[in-house]
């Protein structure tokens, strides 16, 4: 008989729960979300914010500006995503 080798366990988060929040008091955005992200056991909540006017903010792209950290070892709090599109690191872990 073949030994059955498990399959390998990703090292990367999984993004779960997003909901919408009130933005960071002071910044100039005008829309928020809350993500949520497990590996294993760990559990960690990152904030993604829009730039005011937020045309393209949705909870899909909340979840997409966080896809190139998931292989990081440490999430950043908080980015912020300008009207060109760019993400920058505000809050890092």
């Amino acid at each position: 008989m073949r030994a059955v080798t498990p399959p390998a366990t990703s090292n990367k988060w999984v993004v779960g729960e997003t909901r919408a929040v009130d933005p960071t008091p002071g910044a100039d955005c005008d829309a928020s979300y809350l993500v949520t992200l497990t590996r294993g056991e760990s559990k960690v909540r990152s904030m993604v914010e829009f730039v005011a006017p937020a045309a393209v903010a949705s909870i899909g792209y909340a979840r997409e500006v966080l896809a190139p950290f998931l292989a990081d070892d440490e999430l950043p709090r908080r980015l912020i995503v300008s009207r060109d599109g760019s993400v920058r690191v505000v809050d890092p872990a």
